[in-house]
């Protein structure tokens, strides 16, 4: 706490100032002066939280000092010493907001208690101050998280209008209108400067580089942060009538510079066709948001633009032709895996290679190599599904690929998966299939068992396999093998001396704790609670 002191005689407000010091209280004497005159020029530079002063001095006394100073800082504190017992000052003082009236000759004690009183009064408040802030902060970003998922819904319905007041403002001043989307490649804290935990300030910083960029163009527009895909950004915005789309663009590339530049960030972006009216952002949105998946063929940090051109090439056309199925049919017949896998990264290592393809022709081909599988395995085997899965579970995956080597790795994952069930050396199929994996976990529940194991131990697709699981046994694959996990473990505390950490290491699990939470979490005990509890019994 900074304190002033104020007293006309200065070996009396020396030893004031030595009586404070002797407290060994959290304060600092920062000024002193005679008169409250001075007092107030020391209030409007030194800020102080307290003002100790003296009743009786020149030029200005201690109550019309307290009056405007309070007019000067309505938060500053004091404290009021006199000569005498005057109860009309103490009257007049506590008019005032003055709490502390003490009289000279000033007794230690007494000035402990009162600057102790002080000290806590302005904690409180403080404390108070720091609520109200919190809870102000907590209103205006729920408010705004409800403004943002509204944004977020008007541009992916088409029958949904707004009434945002930045929208409009937008509408009426502009004849141009496009959607650029920044999709940020994911982040965890710490990164660079910034601690774990911060991962707000980086956002702060991106949107404050995406903003200032625009706005230092004159160009107007809404930012909104996706609150579904919380790695994407859409700036909405509009061009004036004497405003070009070359702004835009240039205005995309020094804001992916700035965000690779100062915060080490990758970000790709598209750019959305530019519409006459408004209420067409929608088209222009889901186009730059398809724009960004060409990340997947030609990498990111990149900005992809629409143009009518790309849209007519973008038609939808078979890639995968009457030559090419020959030699698939070949190949899956001979059961030739490596052809197939050789095949498959010649196909999509060309459409990488072209600087005009795109996402979609990558989804086209594993569309029509889906389709191609679906179709020959439903004529040459049983139950295509438990080797490709299903049409949703591909585009999921598509979806969910880095790059497209990752998309390679997925479709020969389902081609060997076909091969596989064509070869006839697993007998096994549908419902059987669930039986193996089910032995198989009873036999090797102690060994790491994840759920893509399986899959490509079963040679099935993980998937439409996890789905059919939880059908047939009512749990899924997970809590059933944590389930014959967990009965392991029962029966091993309950007739063996093994530690905790032991027991957990024999039956499948690496963390201790973890373990210790799922079997609580089972059988509403620790594993040393059951332990006891069994030895009672």
């Amino acid at each position: 706490m900074r304190i002033v002191v104020l007293d006309d005689e200065p070996i009396i407000r020396q030893g004031i100032i030595h009586k404070i010091g002797q407290t060994g209280l959290p304060v600092e004497v920062v000024g002193e002066a005679g008169d409250g005159r001075a007092g107030l020029e020391l209030v409007r530079t030194l800020r102080p939280d307290l003002v100790v002063t003296d009743i009786h001095m020149p030029a200005m006394d201690g109550l019309t000092f307290i009056q405007e100073a309070q007019e000067l800082n309505s938060s500053l504190r004091f404290i009021i010493l006199s000569g005498y017992d005057d109860f009309d000052y103490a009257k007049r003082a506590i008019r005032y907001g003055v709490s502390d009236y003490l009289l000279k000759p000033l007794e230690e004690e007494e000035l402990y208690a009162a600057l102790s009183a002080q000290i806590e009064r302005m904690e409180v408040q403080e404390q108070r101050l720091k609520q109200v802030e919190e809870l102000k902060a907590l209103a205006e970003t729920s408010q705004e998280a409800a403004r943002q998922q509204t944004l977020t819904q008007y541009l992916q319905d088409d029958d949904m209008d707004i009434t945002d007041e930045a929208i409009r403002t937008l509408e009426q001043s502009c004849v141009l209108f496009t959607a650029a989307v920044l999709q940020m490649e994911p982040f965890t804290t710490p990164h660079q400067s910034f601690a774990e935990g911060e991962d707000a300030l980086i956002w702060f910083a991106i949107k404050n580089i995406v903003t200032e960029r625009f706005e230092s163009r004159g160009i107007q527009g809404v930012l909104v942060h996706h609150s579904l895909d919380r790695d994407q950004l859409v700036y909405v915005l509009g061009l004036k009538e004497k405003q070009d789309n070359v702004s835009v663009l240039s205005t995309l590339e020094a804001i992916s510079y700035g965000i690779r530049q100062y915060l080490k960030l990758n970000v790709t972006i598209g750019i959305g066709p530019y519409q006459e009216k408004l209420h067409k952002i929608k088209e222009s949105y889901r186009e730059a948001r398809s724009l960004t998946r060409n990340a997947i063929v030609h990498g990111n940090n990149r900005i992809y633009t629409w143009s009518h051109s790309a849209a007519r090439a973008a038609q939808r056309k078979t890639i995968i032709g009457n030559e090419d199925g020959k030699l698939l049919e070949s190949w899956l017949k001979g059961l030739e895996k490596d052809k197939v896998s050789r095949w498959l990264e010649r196909r999509l290592g060309a459409i990488a290679q072209d600087p005009e393809s795109t996402f979609l022709m990558v989804e086209w081909f594993c569309v029509d190599l889906y389709v191609y599988l679906h179709k020959f395995l439903l004529a040459n085997a049983d139950e295509s599904e438990w080797a490709i899965g299903e049409m949703e579970d591909l585009l999921r995956g598509l979806q969910q690929a880095k790059d497209w080597r990752d998309v390679m790795l997925r479709m020969n994952e389902l081609a060997t998966n076909a091969i596989f069930l064509l070869s006839k050396t697993n007998t096994a199929a549908g419902k059987d299939i669930m039986e193996s994996v089910r032995l198989y976990i009873q036999h090797h529940y102690a060994e790491s068992i994840q759920l893509q194991s399986i899959a490509e131990r079963f040679y099935i697709h993980p998937n439409y396999f996890s789905k059919r699981f939880k059908e047939k046994y009512g749990e899924s694959f997970v809590d059933y093998l944590n389930s014959v996990r967990m009965k392991e473990a029962a029966v091993l505390l309950s007739t063996t001396d093994l530690k905790v950490r032991e027991i957990s290491e024999r039956v499948g699990f690496d963390d201790a704790a973890y373990f210790g939470s799922v079997f609580r979490k089972r059988y509403g005990q620790t594993p040393t609670q059951y332990r006891e509890r069994m030895a009672q019994s």
